[in-house]
């Protein structure tokens, strides 16, 4: 079902849930997930009563995507093939250094995630790592290994990625301003 209002149209996403929430999508679509029975005026005054965050991230998504890089093909089979030697290179050194043992290694493009670690030992990289500096892509790395040992994100864990990485916290918080980078480049071709 299609809404005009105050806001930019919206698409409504009824189910079970008791609670009403506000999207915007990859694409800059508003959706908003509702209880089955809310009514369409009860739905449309919670829609306006957003209308400012909505308006904000729309706007902060349709820049995104017209500052978005276009790749073709050819370049991300490049930058791919590129990623999976360099990422695999970095992946033995820091296994190595922290005696942990990994199954295969795939180069993906994740729309969301860097990386990844399955119960297996086997591990996803984003091709896009290869796009970001070398010390962040060292902190995936690292990150991914250190579920070797922790397959979670408890203290633990964060004390086996400070062993390795004692500037950890730094790099995570850079990395999270290239999150962007995951989500622009996530429709291209594959």
């Amino acid at each position: 079902m299609r809404e005009r209002g105050a806001v930019p149209e919206y698409d409504i996403v009824r189910s079970r849930r008791k609670t009403v929430s506000l999207q915007v999508t990859r694409d800059g679509r508003v959706v908003v997930r509702c209880p089955m029975r809310m009514p369409v005026r009860q739905i449309r005054e919670f829609v306006e009563s957003h209308a400012g965050w909505v308006r904000e991230h729309v706007d902060k998504v349709r820049k995104q995507l017209e500052a978005r890089p276009a790749f073709t093909e050819e370049e991300i089979r490049r930058c791919r093939e590129q990623a999976r030697q360099t990422l695999t290179d970095k992946t033995k050194v820091w296994a190595a250094r922290m005696g942990v043992t990994y199954g295969r290694i795939a180069i993906r493009q994740q729309a969301t995630r860097w990386g990844s670690c399955s119960a297996r030992g086997n591990l996803n990289y984003n091709w896009v790592l290869i796009l970001l500096p070398e010390e962040l892509q060292d902190y995936v790395v690292v990150h991914e290994l250190a579920h070797r040992r922790e397959m979670n994100h408890s203290p633990r864990f964060w004390e086996i990625v400070g062993e390795q990485l004692p500037d950890y916290a730094r790099r995570r918080k850079q990395l999270r301003e290239y999150a962007g980078c995951v989500t622009l480049l996530s429709d291209e071709p594959r």
